[in-house]
C-alpha cells in the first residue's frame, strides 16, 4: 500500500519515486525512505490471532431422525466444524466453533427484548442455521442461546456443557466416554479443535481517497484531505499522496487503524457520511465548490456491483446464463438514473429542503453557479412525479418493457398522497390543537396503509417511513408550542383560550347564582371564606419580611 502511494508509472510504464507526506510533516521521496516509515509504523500493528467464537444452540426436531441421519444434517448445518451435542427427546443441544462474530450475538443476546422477539443478528443467525437444518428435513427450529468470543470463554463454557448434558457425543460421531471428569474432557476436546481454528489478519491500516472533478487545484485538493485526517483521527498516523496521472484529481491515504492511545479505527456507514461531509467543508475553506451528497439526496436507485453487473451482460449475450429480474432491473435503473418512487414519497420534504441547502453551501463557494437553479428543477421534479403518480415506473429492465418500479404502485401512490398531505400540514399556520388533530388523521392513515400490508418486510419499510414523518411533523409541532410559550402563537389559539377561559367563568356564575337562590345564606358565607383568605395571606406576608429581616441581621453580625 505505502509502495502504491509513493510510486508512479513514468510515460515509458517505469515506476518513479512521488512525494508523499505523512501526519508529523516529514515529506518521503524514496524507497529507503518509505521503508523506515513501515518499520515506525509495525510497531503498532497487531498481530495475527485464532478466532475463538463459540455458540450454544438448541434445535427442535422435526420427526424421530435416526443418529446417522441427525448427525450428517448437524455437520452439514454447521460446516464440518468442531462441535458437541446432546439430544434429549426432541431436544438437540450442541456446543460449537463458528465464524460468526460471537461478541455481537452475546450483545443482542443481552438486550434479548422477548415482547419484540429476537430480530437482527440474532434472528439472521438463527435462521441460517434453520434453513440449512430444514434442508436435511431434521428441524423445525434453531435458536443461539449463548454465545462467547475468548479462548477463555469458549474452554469454561465448553466445560460446563460436558457436565450439564448425559450423553455427549463429538462431532466426529465418537461418544465422550462415561465417567471422565468434565474439565479433563473439555481440556482434551478444546486442544483437539485447536487445529480447526482460523487466523484472523487483523486490520492495521486503511486505504481512503479523497477526490475532486478534473480542473481542481491539486495543492487546494490535498491541504483540504489533509485537514480532514488533522480533524477526524488525531491520534492516529497517515501518509498522504496526490496522483497527478488520471482525469479526476485525487489524494490517497493510508491511516494506522491503532492510534497512539491503542484505540482501533472502524468506519460504519455513518463514519463515512461524516468523513465526506468534513471534506466538502474543508475544501470550501480551500475554494473548492464542493457539497456532500448521498443516493438518498438524489432518490437513486440502489446501486449494484461488478459481479451483479458482468452476470446480467453475460446473461443478455448467452441464454444459458440468467440473473433474478430484481438484479436486472437494479442494474437498468442505475444506469438510467431513475427515480426511486418509494424514496420520494417518504422523504421528498426532506430531500427539497436538502437540496436547497446544497444550493446555498455551493452558491456561497462557487458564485455564479447554476446550484439554485439545479434545485429549484429537483424541486420541481418531485413535484412532477408527485402529480404523474398514475405513470410512475422504473426504467426498463430490458427493451420493450416498462415494469413497475414497486410491487405495489398503488400503495406507493397513496405513500406520495400522504407525503405530500404531510407537506401540506408542515407549511399551514396552525394552532397547537388544530397540528395535533392533523397528526392524529395522518396517524390513522398510516395504521390504514400498515392493515393493507402483508409482508413483514414492507410492515418494517412502513414503520421506518412513518417514524420520519413523525418526526418531521412532531418537529413542526415543538417549533409550534415554543411560540405559543413566547407569545408568538396565531391569535385562533388565544381567542380560543379567552372563549374558552370566559364560558367557563359564565358557567360557574350562573352555578352561583342557582346555588344563592337556594341557600340565601351562601353569600355570607363566601364574604367570611374570602376575609379568611386575606387575613391568610397577610400572616405569610409578615411571616415572610420577620424572615428576610432575621437574615439582614446575620449577614450584618
Amino acid at each position: 500500500m505505502l509502495e502504491y502511494l509513493g510510486t508512479r508509472p513514468d510515460e515509458d510504464g517505469k515506476k518513479r519515486d512521488i512525494e508523499v507526506f505523512t501526519s508529523s510533516g516529514l515529506s518521503v521521496e524514496t524507497r529507503e525512505q518509505r521503508r523506515a516509515l513501515l518499520e515506525e509504523w509495525q510497531e503498532d500493528f497487531r498481530e495475527p490471532f485464532q478466532n475463538t467464537n463459540f455458540i450454544e444452540v438448541d434445535i427442535n426436531l422435526s420427526g424421530d431422525p435416526g443418529r446417522d441421519d441427525l448427525h450428517d444434517a448437524l455437520n452439514a448445518a454447521f460446516g464440518s466444524k468442531p462441535f458437541v451435542y446432546a439430544r434429549a427427546g426432541s431436544t438437540v443441544k450442541v456446543y460449537a466453533y463458528t465464524d460468526m462474530k460471537a461478541a455481537a450475538l452475546a450483545k443482542a443476546l443481552q438486550k434479548l427484548d422477548h415482547e419484540n422477539g429476537r430480530g437482527g443478528v440474532l434472528q439472521r443467525a438463527d435462521d441460517g442455521i434453520t434453513a440449512r437444518l430444514k434442508d436435511a428435513g431434521v428441524v423445525r427450529q434453531a435458536e443461539i442461546k449463548a454465545a462467547v468470543s475468548t479462548e477463555r470463554g469458549g474452554q469454561y463454557f465448553l466445560q460446563k456443557f460436558i457436565r450439564a448434558n448425559a450423553g455427549v457425543i463429538k462431532s466426529d460421531g465418537e461418544e465422550l466416554p462415561a465417567g471422565q471428569r468434565a474439565d479433563k474432557a473439555a481440556e482434551a476436546l478444546y486442544a483437539s479443535w485447536k487445529a480447526d481454528f482460523k487466523t484472523v489478519e487483523p486490520r492495521n491500516v486503511y486505504h481512503v481517497v479523497f477526490s475532486a472533478k478534473a480542473g481542481t487545484d491539486a495543492r487546494a485538493l490535498l491541504r483540504a484531505a489533509e485537514n480532514v485526517l488533522a480533524e477526524k483521527v488525531p491520534d492516529h498516523k497517515w501518509a498522504i499522496a496526490h496522483h497527478p496521472e488520471t482525469g479526476h484529481v485525487h489524494v490517497h491515504a493510508m491511516i494506522l487503524a491503532r492510534s497512539e492511545s491503542g484505540r482501533q479505527l472502524h468506519f460504519s456507514k455513518a463514519d463515512l457520511y461524516d468523513w465526506r461531509a468534513a471534506f466538502a467543508e474543508k475544501a470550501r475553506d480551500e475554494g473548492i465548490g464542493m457539497v456532500a451528497t448521498s443516493r438518498m439526496d438524489f432518490a437513486a436507485s440502489r446501486p449494484f456491483n461488478m459481479r451483479q453487473a458482468g452476470a446480467y451482460e453475460r446473461s443478455k449475450r448467452d441464454t444459458r446464463y440468467s440473473v433474478s429480474p430484481t438484479i436486472a432491473q437494479r442494474v437498468e435503473a442505475k444506469r438510467q438514473a431513475a427515480f426511486e418512487a418509494k424514496t420520494i414519497a417518504a422523504y421528498g420534504a426532506g430531500i427539497s429542503r436538502g437540496w436547497q441547502v446544497t444550493a446555498t453551501m455551493t452558491r456561497a463557494a462557487m458564485p455564479g453557479s447554476q446550484a439554485a437553479a439545479g434545485a429549484a428543477a429537483f424541486l420541481a421534479a418531485i413535484a412532477e412525479v408527485a402529480v404523474q403518480r398514475s405513470d410512475l415506473r422504473t426504467t426498463p429492465a430490458s427493451r420493450g418493457e416498462g415494469t413497475s418500479l414497486s410491487p405495489s404502485v398503488e400503495k406507493v401512490n397513496t405513500l406520495i398522497g400522504l407525503s405530500d398531505r404531510i407537506q401540506e400540514i408542515v407549511s399551514m399556520e396552525l394552532s397547537p390543537l388544530e397540528l395535533r388533530r392533523k397528526i392524529a388523521e395522518v396517524n390513522k392513515a398510516f395504521d390504514r396503509i400498515d392493515g393493507s400490508l402483508s409482508k413483514t418486510e414492507d410492515k418494517q419499510e412502513l414503520a421506518g417511513i412513518r417514524e420520519e414523518m413523525s418526526g418531521l411533523l412532531n418537529e413542526r409541532l415543538n417549533d409550534v408550542r415554543v411560540q405559543a410559550a413566547t407569545g408568538g402563537t396565531e391569535a385562533t389559539d388565544t381567542e380560543r383560550d379567552e372563549g374558552r377561559s370566559l364560558r367557563k367563568k359564565e358557567q360557574q356564575a350562573k352555578t352561583q347564582d342557582r346555588a344563592n337562590e337556594q341557600n340565601p345564606r351562601q353569600p355570607d358565607k363566601q364574604a367570611a371564606s374570602g376575609k379568611k383568605a386575606e387575613q391568610q395571606a397577610d400572616r405569610v406576608e409578615r411571616q415572610n419580611r420577620d424572615t428576610q429581616r432575621s437574615l439582614d441581621d446575620d449577614r450584618e453580625r
